[in-house]
């Protein structure tokens, strides 16, 4: 025993020393400054502590499954902020969920012409910013006619201006508790059996351990009192009984079940195509029907490879639902930045924000890997051979258009193009024939299409923001610059490297010559910037900076120091297990009180984004970096390479051709991600956008102004994913 001591000089102790210098040096940082920013807090008057949340709050949660006044605590409602955000997250995720397979479903159809339908559906939802296709719908839910006329798409279910209206349940909660309580036993005694105790097991038939918490559950409801049901009915100048949800509610549900939709629909089409060839090709050797083929042998495979990227779906939906504080919406996140502007705790209120949304991530992945661990003992099954993805067609998917008769392959086509061009016209009708491009609000109200004058008559300010007109012109060579730059790395690929260098080099010298006022004499500060300036200048200042600091935190989580290693995990799942509006408020509300004040709006920006990025780059580095043989850097050390010329020289090169479709992936989304900044006051293209619809002229026309925006974002993120394919094509 005594020869097991860490004893000076011992390997225990240069093991764990390292780790013990990394925890006490981040310690001791993070103490220092929390310490300044209590000094800070202690100087404007402010006492720090959670003390607060004792403390009557003083505003009112106008919508809430859970009831609060205005001299409730604090805590009482943050807690009905986080009650509408999971109820948020309840309506939505199955909702988009139904959507998502049905998309992706018909994204595998071998109807090319409902393939291609589904692809053009989910490219644009994939491509554009959330918060602005939340706008969107805002915009479009308020030109719905009055509570009088409300529009009635299902029985007692009605929508108007003033938001929805849906049947309400009095009394459920009993039972719902009956019923979880009834299942747990089930699932309790189904374990129990089917471990076998003695020989009893062997005698039961299938789903006879489910018999007694059937008859606990029936007897529960028969002793519990009737469930009644309130249905809305339109009296007066309005609506009466049942739920009835704002506005702002049934804008951000539609709009996050659409979006995550999207990308669940892509969840499901690789999934279905991950499905060995060998396992259906058996199942249909047992004489099963296409449909049991496919509920029997592709829906369970596929189930298994889609649950962890639909697990990460899930839980993008619920930090994406801290963008109702854009449209009003008062989940958790807006009723903490309204404690923090009420109170001045930053540190406490982000700290109680940071310590919710990981909570629900660690939940999630544990109960992830939980699943995993259950139903990885029973093996991937056929990992070999050819995937359905690798076929030509799909034929348990819509039918196999090679065997199908002649007019079944014409009607089903000739069904989907008159659904299509009914669709185009209206669109076209709507969009363009009908269109008002110039002229004023009032012609607008007079016509019944779109009004693309409330975009033709504000291109300067969507360009330019609220810059002064003497520096537009500064400021549109400088735009022109940048997109030149991007242009040539992303598009100039037969270029020599060095001519490419020299190009970028020329439009960074163009750009930066023209914001320091040459010829024209005058520079121009990011105080000054605006519109579409501000957000190339954000989108690639971040994608830059990001790149140096993920590969540092790479190299960092993968060392053999396990302090280092275990301060960059922790740094990084902190970073993507919060939202992104959250680390923007920390940046606004926590960067001022660290640097003393004088911290541009714009810096703040740069900073949570260039972080968000970078963390979310590092896990892409790593994973190329995992896939280079070890044998790389041993036999450029055998040549005598120190090891950082090594990893120049060998590592990175590859490193970076394996990473570079999914590091694309990752600029999309920090492109996209640009559009959040203005919820911080930064007056980007979309806080322009912004800017014109709250005028009381153009105020009616959310939709035009937003959609000519998102055409912008649809453009950038397109490039990119073009260019991530076209690499992905050429690696492999």
């Amino acid at each position: 025993m005594i020869a097991t001591l860490a004893l000076p000089g011992s390997p225990a102790l240069r093991r764990w020393l390292p780790a013990l210098a990394w925890t006490l040096a981040l310690g001791g940082m993070a103490a220092v400054l929390i310490l300044h920013i209590e000094s800070v807090q202690a100087a404007r008057g402010i006492r720090g502590g959670f003390g607060f949340l004792f403390q009557p709050a003083g505003f009112r949660i106008s919508e809430s499954l859970l009831p609060v006044t205005p001299e409730d605590p604090y805590w009482m409602s943050i807690a009905a902020g986080l009650v509408n955000t999971l109820t948020v997250a309840l309506v939505a995720i199955p909702v988009a969920t139904l959507l998502g397979i049905g998309l992706g479903l018909l994204r595998l159809s071998s109807q090319p012409l409902a393939a291609r339908t589904a692809a053009a559906i989910i490219a644009p939802l994939r491509n554009t910013p959330v918060l602005l296709q939340l706008f969107v719908w805002y915009g479009l839910l308020l030109r719905l006619p009055d509570a009088r006329q409300a529009w009635q798409p299902l029985p007692s279910v009605l929508l108007s201006n003033r938001g929805l209206a849906l049947p309400a349940l009095h009394g459920w909660l009993p039972y719902a508790l009956a019923s979880v309580g009834a299942l747990l036993v089930g699932w309790l005694a189904h374990r129990r059996w089917s471990r076998g105790i003695g020989s009893r097991s062997s005698r039961l038939p299938q789903g006879a351990t489910w018999l007694l918490p059937l008859a606990l559950a029936l007897l529960a409801w028969t002793l519990l009192p009737p469930v009644q049901i309130d249905l809305p009915v339109r009296r007066g100048l309005g609506l009466q009984g049942g739920w009835q949800p704002s506005i702002e509610f049934a804008a951000l549900a539609i709009g996050l079940t659409v979006f995550h939709a999207a990308y669940i629909a892509d969840i499901v089409r690789a999934s279905v195509r991950a499905v060995p060839v060998g396992l259906v090709e058996a199942g249909q050797a047992m004489a099963l029907t296409p449909a049991s083929v496919l509920r029997r042998v592709i829906a369970p495979y596929a189930a298994r490879v889609a649950l962890p990227p639909y697990a990460n779906q899930c839980l993008a939906l619920v930090k994406n639902s801290t963008l109702a504080i854009a449209i009003g919406y008062q989940e958790l996140m807006a009723v903490i930045n309204t404690a923090i502007t009420q109170t001045g705790l930053a540190l406490e209120g982000i700290a109680l924000a940071v310590a919710v949304y990981l909570g629900l991530a660690l939940a999630l992945g544990g109960a992830l890997s939980a699943w995993n661990a259950r139903h990885a003992r029973h093996g991937p099954g056929d990992s070999h051979g050819a995937r359905l993805g690798d076929r030509p067609g799909l034929p348990l998917l819509g039918g196999d258009a090679r065997r199908a008769t002649p007019w079944r392959r014409w009607l089903g086509s000739a069904v989907v193009a008159v659904l299509l061009a009914a669709a185009a016209w209206a669109v076209l009708d709507w969009a363009v024939l009908r269109a008002v491009w110039h002229g004023a609000p009032a012609e607008c109200a007079a016509a019944a299409g779109a009004c693309w004058a409330a975009v033709t008559d504000n291109v300067p300010l969507l360009l330019f923001g609220a810059m002064a007109p003497e520096d537009r012109p500064q400021a549109l060579v400088a735009c022109a610059a940048l997109l030149a730059g991007v242009a040539v790395a992303l598009g100039a690929g037969r270029l020599p490297a060095r001519v490419r260098l020299a190009l970028i080099a020329l439009a960074l010298a163009v750009t930066l010559g023209a914001l320091a006022g040459m010829p024209w004499g005058t520079a121009i500060g990011p105080l000054r910037w605006g519109g579409l300036l501000v957000t190339l200048i954000l989108a690639i200042s971040a994608l830059v900076a990001a790149v140096p600091l993920a590969f540092g935190l790479a190299l960092l989580r993968r060392s053999g120091s396990r302090g280092g290693s275990l301060a960059a995990a922790a740094l990084i799942e902190a970073v993507r297990g919060v939202p992104l509006v959250t680390q923007l408020l920390f940046a606004s509300f926590v960067l001022p009180l660290l640097l003393g004040g004088g911290v541009s709006k714009f810096s703040m920006a740069l900073a949570a984004l260039t972080l968000h990025t970078a963390c979310l780059l590092a896990e892409v580095l790593r994973g190329a970096l995992q896939a280079i043989p070890a044998g790389q850097m041993m036999a450029a050390r055998a040549l005598g390479m120190r090891p950082a010329v090594a990893y120049w020289t060998v590592i990175w090169p590859q490193a970076r051709r394996i990473a570079a479709p999914a590091a694309l992936g990752v600029f999309v989304g920090a492109v996209k991600d640009t559009s959040l900044v203005s919820i911080i006051g930064v007056f980007d293209v979309l806080g322009a956008a912004k800017s014109v619809v709250a005028g009381t002229g153009w105020r009616p026309y959310h939709v035009e102004v937003y959609l000519a925006v998102a055409l912008l974002y649809f453009a950038a993120s397109l490039a990119l994913s073009r260019v991530a394919r076209a690499m992905e094509g050429r690696r492999g």
